[in-house]
């Protein structure tokens, strides 16, 4: 870590705190979660505002969010674990595992097409609602095969893609001989100790269940409830482009070991060079490849890459957000991890609190 750079102290902790209350009492946000944590001290873990405004609970620090795309992350690493046992080369074309891809428009697409968003698949598998007409996520992988449209050539362009990381997650499933929940879950929530994790909507009889936040959508002082947990989830598989469900806490400990080269406990989750090669910029967020030095935010292996828009962080930081307003951040020069969740979609608060919290 750089000794240089300032530690996140007790004032600064104390006016974002306040700065997040007044977001609630705005109603620019119905409720979140602040977590910081740097090198080995968990500075911040506090909840705000409701976790369901309607039933009267109050957001608690063990609140279980929908994290939607920060799901993405996870299926990227299980795809770069299969990668190191050998079972796929990221150059390889998907086509060779999914053969509903090998036709001319898609036979060229690649793992790495994929896992950069650089593939050219768009559209969605979901219906205006979020549901599908879909009964597996297989099913839907192979009408993105077949049907799906796409932008551009692969590899000549960026465009950040749900049906990318979804044919990521059949491709997962494909690979290991089970599905890519199982895998994930077994292969890194398990061995990381995410024990409020799970990538499908636990039962009533789990009390996990419970603790999910209610989600809204619409804009400040206009908030509609959309889905809480008395409900059953939209799609009845799991949603590889943003089906997890996770607290701050978990969340940090698997962002934590990115950081920290990809072991936990003294267990390799993922080789050092291998996370090193995920977090390298692979091509810019939003742009051209050819235009990656112009821009301040990158993607890697299915994470962003120097999250600039967000905050003042140094080269090295990555994370990834969420639709619901959730955002994961990691300054490995700073040894620090930020984790700010919130379940109001619509709006960008997000960056402002990780402004508030790191500006000099």
């Amino acid at each position: 870590m750089c000794r240089r750079l300032r530690r996140i102290g007790g004032r600064v902790l104390a006016r974002t705190n306040a700065f997040i209350e007044a977001l609630v009492r705005r109603d620019e946000i119905v409720g979140a979660v602040l977590y910081v944590e740097q090198g080995d001290s968990v500075l911040a873990h506090t909840a705000f505002g409701w976790a369901d405004r309607e039933a009267g609970l109050k957001m608690r620090p063990g609140s279980i969010f929908r994290m939607r795309s920060m799901t993405k992350p996870l299926v990227g690493t299980a795809v770069l674990m299969l990668k190191e046992a050998g079972k796929v080369s990221i150059g390889d074309r998907i086509a060779q595992y999914l053969p509903a891809f090998d036709n001319p428009g898609k036979r060229d697409i690649s793992v790495y097409h994929l896992l950069t968003h650089t593939s050219g698949l768009t559209g969605s598998i979901y219906d205006t609602l979020g549901g599908t007409r879909f009964a597996t996520l297989r099913e839907a992988v192979d009408w993105i095969g077949r049907e799906g449209p796409v932008a551009f050539s692969p590899g000549t362009s960026y465009l950040y893609s749900d049906p990318g990381s979804s044919t990521l997650g059949a491709l997962v499933s494909e690979l290991a001989g089970m599905p890519a929940e199982d895998f994930i879950a077994q292969h890194i929530l398990e061995p990381l100790e995410m024990r409020d994790s799970f990538l499908n909507l636990v039962p009533e009889n789990d009390p996990r269940r419970y603790r999910v936040a209610a989600t809204y959508h619409g804009k400040p002082g206009e908030w509609i409830k959309y889905w809480d947990n008395t409900q059953p989830q939209l799609l009845p598989f799991f949603r590889a482009s943003g089906g997890l469900y996770s607290t701050a806490a978990d969340y940090a400990r698997f962002v934590k070991v990115m950081m920290r080269g990809g072991s936990y406990n003294g267990r390799a989750i993922l080789a050092p060079e291998t996370v090193a090669l995920a977090l390298q910029r692979h091509t810019a967020r939003v742009g051209r490849p050819e235009d990656t030095e112009a821009d301040d935010q990158f993607y890697g292996l299915h994470w962003t890459v120097h999250a600039d828009e967000y905050a003042p962080v140094l080269a090295g930081a990555f994370g990834h957000g969420g639709s619901d307003g959730t955002i994961a951040l990691a300054d490995p020069q700073r040894d620090l991890v930020v984790l700010f969740l919130t379940q109001s979609r619509g709006t960008e608060t997000r960056r402002r609190v990780l402004q508030e919290l790191l500006a000099n």
